[in-house]
């Protein structure tokens, strides 16, 4: 807590001190503008930070009826620390359709929150989607929500093998996702993003360039840049993720090409039109210091104009420029006192106009953590324990403290060859500040070659920053309005409204009943003009009975009511499914002089396929053993026959809503002649008839006096015919030889009526329903939703096999052979983690992810082999 504090009060003093300085410089060097740009920021630094969410899952690929286990991060969107404002995430699974499966409430704990999702049995092939929110992060235009994709395969008895299932999900035919291939019979497509924003004419500027083919695949291409005579004033290379960068200066009057060969022909590509007159804003990373560069060719020079720079959101830099520095200026930073990510460098004129803008990825070494995970041996056998360690380092050796997850998978478990991969560093550093625009993110952070850190600040080049836009965030139109605010784990607020079944425009004014029966709740509200109603909060836990009844308000007669429906806020909020593609960055090939290389793609078929096998394996050990599945012998079982009365009753029976009954009266049991309704239902057990004439009689259930705190004034039950609502007087005038039996339901049997079965209810079958074609439904006409609380946590079974148990005889074939979501490192070293193999051999992966207290993230991996 002291650590955000310290945080806050240091942008408070920041902010604070920049206006006082501006206020200063604004009246000497004449840009007005200075001091509410700088207010702005600094407001959005201390009242408006966004919130960022990560989710690490065991696995990467997954078959049908198996368990996603998963650690969902949440944290300061500045800072990377523990988030001051929501206390609730959400997180969800949609299928290939984007129809959404599960959705599950969370509450944050420190840094996040642990859960796991079980695939439904029946699900398709398909790459499903997990996405995962705070409901504070839907205030942003454009929302960075968390989202990947992962392949789901569904599995048959008899199926795994099936090489179709492994190609289709390979090729992606059925996903989001595009086909990972070369189409070299294509035409290239090069696009170029001058640095800053604009060429000027005169002035030296670096242009980003992102090459690919037709499908979006990276291309790598080697080309020139030429003026109109055909005279090379630049040359560029592209690499691998087809990211490049050329410097030339452009002259005035001429037009320029990029000139490259692609598959042995020429393609000439026009290069954007130098501006006249105009600014240009040049960055060098040299890894622990910048070299800023700012130019114009305008006459007035640079005087009054301002630079800034911003860590997502929080200042670090500004510099406004005076009279002596004419057209050009340049600034060495120092980066040490930045931590790793996306810094924004925006030079505005004197009128306040952003006119220049520049991103830069932040690495400096002084960040570097060495996340070391080992173990007690390399090699291990079946139901063997393994000892894992894992720590967390600075570069000079000192501890860091953090939190982290960790999970230990079969090493087949891999994304197929047209998928790219998300990770803690690749989501956090990169794309979260990029609206996830990044087809594979992760291939910047694989290791640290001056290849990738020049590929790197191309694509800082070629992208923008999605947080704000400057002249709508100047102008007030963003962030000025906080429509969700962050959500507190105080329980859960049931809101809504209720309006015409299918139409959600046509409100209408209803009584509400709440009911949950766990925890013994039972309140009623008449909703306002608008149909709108609230309950809560109540501690509500996920698999909580909760429900919500519409109750018409005219229940006097069987006078058939409009058909209304409930309509749920949270329902009606869900923000909208919007899947980026996400193409992997071919890798250089191995051993293989062919850049389209068919033994990458044939080993992650051979992975995938492996994988299922495995998965397969596993899930008919556990039919084969389960104790609840037995294995019978055939029999043959014979009844007699049922007569036609019989089966009628039964098919009435299962259009009862209320299920069992307290009581049930047979009208032929105990003869109806002469017999009123009312003398009938008197013969109930239970039930007490009060009067002799029809306006002075009464219906009592007797035993419905538990509740002390509750006096009733009126103790009529509730009275159904048929499924249909009636009063007191209809019964009156009904005889007992229409009747086919009596339901008397009172305490838990009555309880699914809400409030208004607080006196019981009683429900008549009669003799008609034995005659009509088809059965009516016994159920009132209101409707009944199924309220989501926060997520019940389950926890990862770890098996045990230092001794011997009667259990164990079962094979173990788990494909996860560990999860442990919950490690916090403090000052001492994390003590060892402890676990067992199982009976499957091979290759295991652990991954552990996770981020320090001062912001870090951090990724580690390490294998083992487990053989007999």
């Amino acid at each position: 807590m002291n650590i955000r504090l310290t945080d806050f009060f240091k942008r408070y003093l920041l902010a604070i001190s920049v206006l006082t300085i501006f206020y200063g410089f604004a009246q000497t060097q004449e840009n007005p503008h200075s001091p509410k740009i700088l207010g702005k920021l600094a407001s959005y630094a201390m009242k408006h930070s966004p919130e960022k969410v990560y989710v690490h899952t065991d696995k990467s690929i997954y078959t049908n009826g198996e368990t996603i286990w998963y650690k969902v991060y949440l944290v300061d969107g500045i800072l990377h620390k523990k988030s001051e404002k929501s206390e609730v995430i959400y997180v969800e699974l949609w299928n290939q359709d984007d129809t959404l499966i599960i959705r599950q409430k969370l509450i944050a704990d420190g840094l996040g929150a642990q859960g796991s999702i079980k695939i439904p049995i029946d699900v398709e092939n398909g790459n499903f989607l997990i996405r995962a929110y705070t409901k504070y992060m839907l205030n942003e235009e454009e929302p960075a929500l968390f989202q990947k994709e992962i392949p789901i395969y569904a599995q048959e008895f008899g199926d795994y093998t099936n090489s179709d299932l492994v190609y289709e999900n390979e090729t992606g035919d059925y996903s989001s996702a595009s086909k990972k291939s070369i189409a070299k019979d294509h035409d290239p497509v090069v696009h170029f993003f001058p640095e800053g924003g604009h060429l000027v004419e005169g002035l030296t500027s670096v242009m980003g360039i992102k090459a690919t083919d037709q499908e979006g695949n990276g291309l790598a291409l080697e080309g020139t840049i030429q003026d109109g005579e055909g005279n090379t004033v630049g040359f560029f290379k592209s690499y691998e993720a087809g990211l490049g960068k050329v410097t030339f200066a452009p002259e005035a009057g001429k037009d320029y090409k990029a000139v490259a060969i692609y598959a042995g022909k020429e393609y000439r590509f026009a290069l954007p039109e130098a501006l006249p007159k105009g600014y240009v804003l040049s960055i060098r990373n040299n890894g622990e210091h910048l070299v800023v560069n700012v130019t114009t060719n305008k006459n007035e020079g640079l005087e009054g104009t301002l630079l800034i720079g911003h860590f997502r959101g929080d200042l670090f830099f500004e510099r406004l420029a005076k009279a002596e520095d004419g057209t050009s200026y340049s600034v060495k930073l120092n980066t040490d006192r930045l931590l790793n990510g996306v810094v924004h460098f925006t030079l505005f004129t004197t009128s306040g106009k952003p006119v220049c803008e520049r991103l830069v990825f932040i690495d400096h070494p002084r960040n570097m953590i060495e996340l070391a995970v080992s173990s007690n041996s390399r090699a291990y056998g079946p139901r063997e324990m393994v000892t894992v360690d894992i720590s967390a380092l600075d570069t000079n050796g000192t501890q860091l403290k953090g939190d982290f997850s960790l999970s230990v998978v079969t090493g087949s478990n891999q994304l197929p060859q047209h998928m790219a991969n998300t990770n803690i560093k690749s989501w956090l550093l990169l794309n979260s500040d990029l609206g996830n625009s990044v087809e594979d993110a992760s291939y910047f952070f694989e290791n640290d070659t001056r290849e990738r850190k020049y590929a790197l600040d191309a694509l800082m080049l070629t992208h923008g920053w999605r947080r704000f836009v400057w002249n709508s965030f100047l102008d007030d139109i963003q962030g000025s309005k906080i429509t969700y605010i962050p959500e507190k784990a105080t329980g859960t607020l049931i809101e809504g409204f209720t309006a015409l079944t299918g139409n959600p425009k046509a409100p209408r004014a209803a009584k509400v009943s709440l009911r949950i029966p766990e925890l013994n709740i039972i309140e009623e509200k008449s909703t306002n003009d608008q149909g709108r109603f609230s309950f809560g909060p109540y501690e509500l836990n996920d698999g909580t009975e909760t429900y919500l009844e519409i109750v018409n308000i005219e229940t006097k007669s069987r006078k058939k009511k409009e058909d209304i429906s409930v309509y749920m806020d949270d329902e009606r909020s869900l923000p909208e499914v919007k899947r980026t593609k996400k193409i992997p960055i071919k890798r250089k090939a191995k051993d293989s002089k062919d850049e389209g290389s068919a033994t990458d793609t044939s080993e992650r078929m051979k992975n995938v396929q492996e994988y299922l096998t495995k998965a397969y394996r596993k899930k008919s050990a556990e039919f084969s053993y389960d104790p609840a599945i037995t294995q019978l012998e055939e029999v043959e079982i014979s009844a007699p026959m049922k007569t036609r009365t019989e089966e009628r009753i039964e098919e009435i029976e299962s259009k009862t809503f209320h299920g069992n009954a307290t009581i049930r009266l047979f009208a032929d049991s105990t003869g109806t002649s002469g017999l009123s309704a009312i003398d009938l239902i008197g013969q109930a057990p239970g039930v007490t008839i009060g009067g002799r004439k029809k306006p002075e009689q009464t219906v009592t259930i007797r035993g419905l006096r538990g509740y002390d705190s509750f006096v009733a004034t009126d103790t009529t039950p509730l009275f159904f015919v048929d499924g249909g609502e009636v009063n007191l007087e209809y019964i009156q005038h009904m005889d007992a030889s229409e009747i086919l039996y009596v339901d008397v339901l009172r305490g838990i049997e009555a309880s699914i009526y809400g409030l208004r079965g607080f006196n019981g209810v009683i429900v008549i079958a009669t003799k008609s329903q034995l005659f009509k074609g088809n059965v009516q439904n016994n159920v009132p006409e209101y409707s009944e939703t199924l309220i989501p609380g926060f997520y019940r946590r389950r926890e990862f079974f770890s098996p045990d096999y230092s001794f011997e148990r009667p259990d164990q005889k079962r094979l173990d074939y788990r494909t996860t052979l560990f999860w442990k979501p919950n490690i916090k490192i403090e000052d001492s070293r994390q003590p060892p983690i402890r676990f067992y193999t199982g009976d499957t051999t091979g290759t295991f992966l652990v991954k552990v992810e996770g981020i320090t207290r001062d912001g870090r993230v951090a990724m580690g991996q390490y294998t083992f082999e487990v053989s007999n």
